[in-house]
């Protein structure tokens, strides 16, 4: 899971809906999706697969819009009087949510409310979590009921342990390898050379993207960059 940081503005045309009498959430505007596309580096608030606006075989956009509280619990919990359900701060650019028959992220959430794991808070997305060789991601707390709660978020609620997913995080740790690999071939990797290639992983492109999957490939690297410097203290 990637930190997110919202823009200090939300988008026109979601003001001006809020402002309307009666209005209610019934879809996204094509404005809504590209300031999240924006903010998010063009990668899913939860799994950090990729999303655009590119559609698929029906139509569709890849980018849903995930309401943090859900619409239904966003009338029981009002936010300076307002309903939730158009608040910018309660939007979320996600995937489709769907490998077969497997749902993840919002499509296995629904109206569940997460116990711990929030994209827009640092200390409760990507400090909170860690991952394994296997892909897997999972708790990073010494904290028995922080733990429980993060590890009910990842598996029970978001299903971020779904099969594809663990292999798609496995695989961008193989990238992050092999580009190492290619540039020092030798083996001998320096901290500096690590350290270049978490802040390549770190940056977006020219287009603004962040590369999917991202975080996974920063935490392998950053265990390389670990093992490396208890070697030069031996």
């Amino acid at each position: 899971m990637k930190y997110i940081i919202k823009k200090k503005g939300e988008p026109k045309s979601l003001t001006d809906k809020r402002n309307t009498p009666d209005s209610k959430y019934d879809g996204p505007l094509k404005d809504w999706q590209e300031q999240l596309l924006d903010e998010q580096g063009y990668l899913c608030a939860y799994c950090m697969g990729r999303i655009s606006l590119d559609r698929d075989q029906m139509g569709n956009p890849h980018i849903g819009i995930e309401h943090y509280i859900s619409q239904d619990n966003s009338a029981k919990e009002p936010y300076l009087g307002l309903r939730l359900d158009l608040q910018w701060r309660n939007m979320l650019g996600v995937c489709n949510g769907k490998f077969g028959f497997d749902l993840h992220c919002d499509k296995a959430k629904g109206k569940s409310k997460l116990n711990v794991l929030d994209p827009l808070d640092i200390n409760k997305s990507e400090k909170v979590v860690r991952y394994s060789l296997s892909g897997e991601i999972l708790p990073n707390t010494t904290n028995q009921d922080l733990e429980r709660g993060i590890s009910e978020d990842l598996n029970c609620i978001l299903n971020l342990n779904a099969e594809k997913l663990k292999e798609a995080r496995m695989d961008v740790m193989d990238v992050a390898k092999n580009i190492l690999k290619k540039k020092y071939p030798n083996g001998a990797w320096r901290i500096t050379d690590i350290d270049k290639e978490i802040r390549d992983w770190q940056s977006r492109t020219k287009d603004g993207r962040y590369k999917a999957y991202c975080q996974a490939a920063i935490w392998y690297l950053e265990q390389l960059k670990t093992r490396s410097l208890k070697r030069n203290l031996q």
